[in-house]
């Protein structure tokens, strides 16, 4: 019975390891019209920006792209533009098990190795500039690695996603 009871706990401890894969969100006032938003310009005023980020760097070129491909224009924030876009992130440990085992005659070995692991996250905001009011949030949630050009891949996968949920007008 305790074989049993060991193999269950492994079996639960690699269940729990499967990697997940990106996860993007998008929330925005479903009876608001975009019709009326022509252009955006990047918000001076973010205090939980990241700064001197490649991937925010990255990010902000990839939002670019992806308003611009929706037809709005990017301005300068003293041009009164419809649109104020800010972007966060953010970064987090969180450690993961592999569990791996063997069935013998009348026993069982098995052993768990522990596996750090670092979660981004990525919040991109678009706020009405005259009600000052947020009107659409995206968000994206995946594991980075020690790649740079995959990590740059990552956001961007998690941008076009975003976007792809951009209202119909």
């Amino acid at each position: 019975m305790k074989i049993k009871s060991v193999w269950c706990a492994i079996l639960l401890c690699m269940t729990a390891t499967i990697a997940l894969g990106q996860t993007v969100s998008v929330n925005y006032n479903q009876s608001q019209s975009f019709a009326g938003y022509h252009t955006y310009a990047w918000g001076s005023n973010n205090a939980n920006q990241i700064k001197n980020s490649i991937l925010a760097q990255v990010a902000m070129q990839n939002v670019d792209a992806a308003l611009q491909g929706k037809g709005l224009q990017k301005v300068g924030e003293n041009q009164t533009p419809d649109l104020i876009v800010t972007a966060n992130g953010g970064m987090q440990q969180q450690t993961s098990y592999t569990a791996m085992g063997m069935r013998g005659f009348g026993g069982g070995m098995g052993t768990i190795t522990p596996q750090q692991n670092v979660i981004g996250t990525l919040i991109v905001d678009l706020y009405d500039a005259k009600t000052q009011s947020l009107v659409w949030r995206g968000m994206g949630q995946n594991t980075l690695s020690n790649n740079g050009s995959k990590n740059q891949q990552v956001v961007q996968k998690a941008v076009t996603k975003m976007f792809k949920q951009w209202p119909k007008s």
